[in-house]
C-alpha cells in the first residue's frame, strides 16, 4: 500500500506535462495492488494502476457503473441527472446491452470506413476556412471541434448552425473547474434541446440516427430516454477526438522527429493515431467503476460499495506492457492500449474516431508543412480535472 505521503493530494491529479499522466501515477504503479486515494468530491476510491490488472477490471462484472450507486466514485461534482440519465456509460447489463444495440449498427468498422470520403471533406472545409481567415488560428475551435462536430451532428441530424449551443454546454459538463450547479444547468439545457428533437424527428423522421432511433423509441414516454441517449452521442462523439486532434498536433510539434518521420511516410498516419492515443489518453476520468460483490485487485480486497478507478492512462505507461512507455514512437502503432476502454464499455465510436484523427493529422501537415505554435509553448493553458483532458486553445500559424 502507498504511504500517507503519497495521498497528500487529491484525486483526480494534476498533469504536470501535457503530454505524461500524473507523476502520482509511476508511484502507485510500483505496489502489487490498487491504492486507496482521496478524491475531491469527498470520498475515496481504490486507484489501478497496472496495465493487467486495469484491463481486468474493466472488464469485470463485479464492478458496475450505476452512477446512481451511493458508492459510485465520480472523480467531479455531479447534478443528480448524471446520475439517473438514461446514458450508456452509467449503465449495467442487461439494459446497457440493450440500448447500445439500439445504435452499434451505425458505429461499426465499416460504417466508419463507408464515411472516409465525407469525413475528408469536412477535414479540407475547415482547413480552407482555417486557411481563409488566417494565421492566426485556434486550431483546437476551428478544426478540431469544427471537424468533429460537423461529423457528428451530421450523423445525428442537427442542423450545424447549432453547434457553437451544444459545445459550450459540453463543455460546462465535462470540465473540471465547472461547478454541479452549472453542470445541472448545462445538462437541463441539451435535455431541453434534444427532448424538441426526438419529438420532431418522430414527428417529422429524415434519413439520420435520430429519426431511425425514434423508430425504436415510438411512444412518448420513451421520448426522455431517446434524449438522453442522443445527448450522449453528441457529447461523447465530439468532445474527446477534439482534444485528441489538438493536443496530439501539439505532442507532433513538440516531438518534431516523429512529425518529420509523418511527413516523409504519410502511410504512417493510422500507426501514429494508435500511438498518440496510447500516449495522451485525454480520457482517464470517464473509467468509474463501484464494486457491487467483493472481489481482490492484486491481492488487495475490495469491498462492495467501494469505487473503483481502473486508470487507462496509468496503464498504457507500464512498461509491463509496452516497450519504452514513456516514449512517443508513432512506429509503433499497437492498438493493444486501453485509450478507448475495454469490455462491454469499450468506446462506441473508436472507428470512427480514428478515421477523424488519421485524416485530419494526415491533411493538416500535408496541406500546411510549416504549421507551428504562434505563442510560446509555456503559455499554453490546458483542461485540468474535468472528464477530458486537452489544451483550452492552441493558437498556430503557418
Amino acid at each position: 500500500m502507498a504511504d500517507e505521503a503519497t495521498q497528500s493530494e487529491t484525486f483526480p491529479y494534476v498533469r504536470r506535462c501535457p503530454f505524461a499522466p500524473p507523476e502520482q501515477y509511476g508511484e502507485f504503479r510500483k505496489e502489487d495492488g490498487p491504492t486507496r486515494v482521496p478524491t475531491a468530491p469527498g470520498n475515496q476510491a481504490w486507484l489501478v494502476t497496472r496495465y493487467d490488472q486495469v484491463k481486468a477490471v474493466l472488464g469485470d462484472g463485479r464492478l458496475s457503473n450505476a452512477r446512481e450507486h451511493p458508492g459510485y466514485p465520480s472523480p467531479i461534482p455531479i447534478p443528480a441527472e448524471f446520475r439517473s440519465g438514461g446514458s450508456l456509460l452509467g449503465m449495467d447489463p442487461p439494459r446497457h446491452g440493450a440500448y447500445r444495440k439500439l445504435v452499434a449498427g451505425e458505429f461499426t468498422h465499416r460504417r466508419a470506413q463507408q464515411m472516409r470520403p465525407r469525413i475528408q471533406g469536412i477535414v479540407d472545409r475547415a482547413i480552407d476556412e482555417m486557411i481563409e481567415h488566417g494565421p492566426v488560428a485556434d486550431l483546437h475551435a476551428e478544426l478540431g471541434i469544427k471537424v468533429t462536430m460537423s461529423v457528428i451532428t451530421g450523423m445525428l441530424g442537427i442542423s450545424l448552425d447549432d453547434q457553437e449551443y451544444l459545445h459550450a454546454r459540453t463543455r460546462v459538463m465535462f470540465g473540471g473547474a465547472s461547478s454541479a450547479a452549472e453542470r445541472h444547468v448545462a445538462v437541463q439545457e441539451l435535455n431541453a434541446y434534444f427532448l424538441d428533437i426526438v419529438k420532431r424527428k418522430h414527428a417529422e423522421p429524415e434519413d439520420d440516427l435520430i429519426s431511425r432511433l425514434m423508430a425504436r423509441f415510438p411512444e412518448p414516454v420513451d421520448y426522455p430516454e431517446a434524449a438522453n441517449l442522443t445527448r450522449l452521442l453528441l457529447n461523447g462523439g465530439h468532445d474527446s477526438t477534439a482534444s485528441m486532434i489538438s493536443l496530439g498536433v501539439l505532442t507532433l510539434l513538440r516531438h518534431p522527429d516523429q512529425l518529420q518521420a509523418l511527413k516523409d511516410d504519410p502511410a504512417l498516419a493510422p500507426k501514429a493515431v494508435e500511438e498518440l492515443l496510447r500516449f495522451l489518453n485525454v480520457t482517464d476520468l470517464t473509467t468509474a467503476r463501484v464494486a457491487v460483490e467483493e472481489l481482490k485487485i492484486g491481492g488487495v480486497r475490495v469491498e462492495p460499495g467501494e469505487g473503483v478507478y481502473p486508470s487507462t492512462a496509468a496503464a498504457n505507461r507500464d512498461g509491463s506492457a509496452f516497450d519504452r512507455p514513456d516514449e512517443l514512437d508513432i512506429t509503433r502503432g499497437t492498438r493493444d492500449h486501453l485509450a478507448f476502454g475495454h469490455g462491454r464499455h469499450l468506446c462506441l465510436g473508436a472507428d470512427i474516431a480514428r478515421v477523424e484523427l488519421e485524416l485530419t493529422y494526415s491533411t493538416l501537415f500535408r496541406r500546411l508543412p510549416g504549421l507551428r505554435l504562434a505563442v510560446p509553448f509555456e503559455n499554453l493553458t490546458y483542461r485540468q480535472g474535468g472528464l477530458v483532458f486537452g489544451v483550452q486553445e492552441l493558437p498556430v500559424t503557418w
